[in-house]
């Protein structure tokens, strides 16, 4: 599904029209969280999430994350709701299960830490836990009630903001920023602040601490390229190109996927009879066969916090 274009413009005749189910919509998530008994973790669960759909940045984070604590001698073991997965409450195993059993997150989650699928995330937590964790890891969630978080991360998009700030359907947020703030131990803006964000943050919340960073490629690989095409299927395409773009690579064209798409060999023929290289993301390589997997460039992309020593000084105080 694309995202609504009204979605990020300010008082549109939509926007107004759905005002009322937005407002709707944020009272059934405050809602969530009163009805709830949840689920009291042994260990520490750190939540990475956003409080707008699309792409925001949160899996570069997560994946950021276990390195600081794999560094610091800590096991972690991530959790993740397994997108579409026709499987639940299991152990990723990359060398058994496939995209349709636990999702794409969850197969690029596991290759770097044991990986935990499960909707309820309470339970999700115990089965983590049965594997000898020190840290889990909670990919997406923020606004699941099932599980106590030690630390709440709310990840946003630079670029795009709260977009017109209303809630869905009328907007892109699942609730509104003051709402969220309130349960969220502090705020990572991914790329540019384009649309004063961080003021919009502090006038909600004066002492949240906000951190800020930017995705950057494997740049060995990014070297030897000059003119290529590129493909993507993630919550926002866009910020993947224009990361290649600022690399000095000569992107001939672009392709565009919807998050999570399932790629069938047919719909990637055109892309295939380029005769130069042909780039595409992690997530996306996850759900490409092997005989295509030859043929395609995949770029690793990390984040990187402005402010290195802010970050550790941050999770240091967070986890005593």
């Amino acid at each position: 599904m694309k995202k609504p274009a009204f979605w990020d413009k300010q008082n549109s005749f939509l926007q107004k029209l759905l005002t009322p189910l937005g407002c709707l919509y944020a009272y059934c998530v405050r809602m969530r969280f009163k009805k709830n008994v949840p689920y009291q973790p042994k260990v520490p669960v750190i939540c990475v999430g956003n409080i707008s759909v699309g792409g925001t940045g949160k899996t570069p984070v997560c994946l950021k994350l276990a390195e600081w604590f794999q560094k610091n001698g800590y096991k972690v073991v991530f959790l993740n709701h397994g997108y579409k997965s026709r499987l639940q409450n299991v152990i990723v195993d990359l060398e058994r299960h496939t995209i349709k059993d636990v999702g794409d997150e969850a197969l690029l989650l596991a290759k770097y830490a044991p990986t935990v699928i499960d909707q309820n995330r309470g339970r999700g937590v115990a089965t983590a836990e049965k594997l000898k964790a020190d840290i889990i890891i909670m990919d997406d969630g923020f606004q699941n009630p099932t599980v106590i978080k030690t630390m709440s991360l709310i990840v946003f998009d630079g670029e795009k903001g709260l977009g017109n700030g209303a809630c869905l359907p009328a907007g892109p947020l699942r609730e509104s920023l003051k709402q969220g703030l309130k349960r969220a131990d502090a705020v990572i803006i991914v790329g540019e602040d384009k649309t004063n964000l961080e003021g919009k943050i502090r006038k909600q919340d004066p002492f949240i601490p906000i951190l800020s960073g930017t995705l950057i490629p494997e740049r060995l690989k990014i070297k030897k390229i000059e003119k290529a095409i590129a493909f993507a299927g993630i919550g926002r395409p866009e910020k993947f190109f224009d990361m290649l773009k600022r690399e000095g690579i000569l992107l001939e064209k672009t392709y565009l996927f919807s998050d999570h798409h399932v790629y069938k060999e047919r719909e990637l023929k055109e892309i295939l009879n380029y005769k130069g290289f042909i780039l595409t993301t992690s997530k996306d390589a996850v759900k490409l066969p092997q005989n295509i997997l030859k043929k395609v460039t995949i770029i690793e992309v990390s984040f990187v916090f402005k402010d290195e020593f802010l970050w550790d000084a941050f999770l240091k105080k967070g986890i005593q």
